[in-house]
């Protein structure tokens, strides 16, 4: 007779035995992570290095989701440059250490926090492999050559003038460029992949609707990515009546779909481009060397709806950012326009037109507000996981075996006062001197680092500086005031791989001249 429990296995010992063993086995795994594991020597939380939970509690429950990264930052002021931010993650913050990023380390990227966040879309963005990135990457690089953003330079020219003459007419309205500037950056990023904008830029609103669900949708890609992927297919394969009926902004995503995947197999079904002009993006694709596998419909797809995504959210937030800024500070708003006014003026005594790309890079404080913008933004306060699996990786004395996640974070470079002087003032001044500047040019990385660097950079670049230059130079015919905005309206505050603010987004009033009058709200 067992007399610790005298009537037999059954019953309610069961239920303990049940119950006890998964403690136990969580209990083994806690123990080993803490002790055993490669990564144990690593400083960090507690419960980071225990559980993927902490960060799961950051991500999907804490002020609303997307704040990892913040505790991620007080984790190395508390710990030091490397922290143990899971039971499986590394993450450095030491502006000069980039190892896992090098061509040489040949870094690929965990499935988990890439895969499960963007669903599956196989595009050359989630590509896991080295060679598979690769792989992708070659077709698109002819693409996105010097050569060819030239030759789209008259549209991008057209999407910017488009803005400012709406917002020409928008006297005496309160305007959210928030919104206005992911339409347009959208514009850009369709016309771009396609041939022709999508026409974002005539949504009376700015296309509000489209904005607010894309946050939606990325936000769920964060909780997707804390229960094992399973959230965001769900989404994706909801009837369009149901999707509606849990947000109606749902309707202008099924919108963007029903649109991109109609240019898609349009350019799919005609290979080769109109006498006179250029391929577009799935047309230089299909003619490339790929293999037939990556040629398929959801292979295209989902390579343009990467480019379109990521193109969007990094230039709006960088112009959001430059604007919020300038128009909080008339001196530096003034200098601005000085500059860009002499310039238009030479230019135009030695009977040239506007302004173009390759001028405003001249320009000294132009390019300052630039890179202060890019270097402020946050556009992509994410970390940047890579694993490297076939060599181990130092960090002064720590060893970081193969197959460890590594990650790093842009912000924490661009944040680091040893590096920029005062780094959370917005100061284009810093970068006039050409030696400084190209000191501070090593350590400017909005765009990403190392062998996966985004392909859209020089396009984003273009983009921004005309429309600093046509939003702010002498031709505006229009002026701009910040309407009942704080930062918290437009400052980066949660993490769903690109940023996205706690409030409402940077409104401004128009005005044809300096004074600001009152008028209509909304626009």
């Amino acid at each position: 007779m067992n007399i610790l429990w005298p009537y037999g296995l059954s019953g309610a010992p069961i239920l303990v035995y049940l119950l006890l063993i998964p403690c136990l086995v969580a209990l083994s795994v806690v123990v080993y992570r803490l002790t055993l594991h490669p990564l144990a020597r690593i400083p960090g939380p507690f419960l980071a290095a225990c559980t993927g939970l902490y960060e799961a509690y950051y991500e999907c429950i804490k002020d609303g989701g997307g704040r990892y990264w913040v505790e991620i930052q007080e984790m190395h002021r508390r710990y030091g440059p490397i922290v143990r931010i899971n039971p499986w993650e590394v993450h450095i913050a030491d502006p000069d250490w980039n190892a896992v990023y090098k061509y040489s380390a040949r870094a690929s990227k965990p499935r988990w926090f890439y895969f499960r966040f963007f669903g599956k879309f196989p595009s050359t963005n989630v590509a896991e492999s080295h060679a598979l990135h690769q792989l992708r990457r070659g077709p698109l690089q002819v693409y996105f050559a010097s050569s060819n953003i030239q030759r789209y330079m008259p549209t991008i020219v057209a999407q910017v003038d488009k803005l400012c003459a709406r917002l020409r007419a928008a006297d005496g309205c309160v305007v959210s460029l928030s919104d206005a500037f992911r339409c347009l950056a959208t514009d850009v990023a369709t016309g771009f992949a396609f041939g022709a904008p999508f026409g974002h830029l005539d949504e009376p609103t700015f296309d509000r609707e489209f904005n607010v669900s894309v946050r939606t949708v990325v936000k769920t890609g964060t909780w997707s990515r804390h229960t094992f992927g399973l959230l965001l297919p769900m989404l994706h394969s909801l009837p369009e009546s149901v999707a509606k009926k849990m947000n109606p902004a749902f309707g202008r995503v099924k919108w963007m779909k029903d649109t991109m995947t109609s240019c898609v197999q349009r350019s799919m079904n005609k290979p080769e481009p109109a006498p006179g002009s250029p391929y577009d993006m799935v047309q230089t694709l299909v003619a490339s060397s790929l293999p037939p596998e990556e040629k398929t419909f959801p292979r295209l797809f989902s390579e343009t709806r990467s480019v379109i995504m990521a193109g969007t959210e990094t230039t709006a937030t960088t112009l959001v950012c430059i604007t919020a800024h300038l128009l909080s500070d008339p001196f530096k708003l003034h200098k601005l326009r000085a500059e860009l006014g002499a310039a238009e003026a030479a230019k135009q005594e030695q009977g040239g037109g506007p302004l173009e790309y390759a001028d405003l890079r001249e320009l000294p404080f132009v390019t300052g507000v630039i890179n202060e913008g890019l270097r402020l933004a946050n556009p992509t306060p994410s970390r940047l996981p890579r694993v490297c699996e076939d060599q181990d990786l130092r960090y002064k004395n720590y060893v970081i075996p193969a197959g460890t996640t590594i990650s790093t974070t842009t912000q924490d470079t661009h944040n680091d006062g040893r590096v920029f002087a005062h780094p959370q003032s917005f100061l284009p001044e810093r970068w006039a001197d050409p030696e400084e500047r190209r000191r501070l040019n090593r350590y400017l990385q909005p765009w990403g680092r190392g062998a996966r660097l985004c392909l859209g950079m020089e396009l984003a670049t273009i983009d921004a500086y005309l429309a600093v230059s046509r939003l702010f130079g002498p031709g505006a015919g229009f002026d701009m005031s910040l309407y009942d905005t704080q930062d918290e309206d437009w400052v980066p505050y949660h993490e769903w791989f690109a940023g996205f603010p706690k409030g409402r987004g940077l409104r401004v009033r128009i005005s044809r001249s300096k004074e600001v009058g009152h008028g209509k709200e909304g626009i």
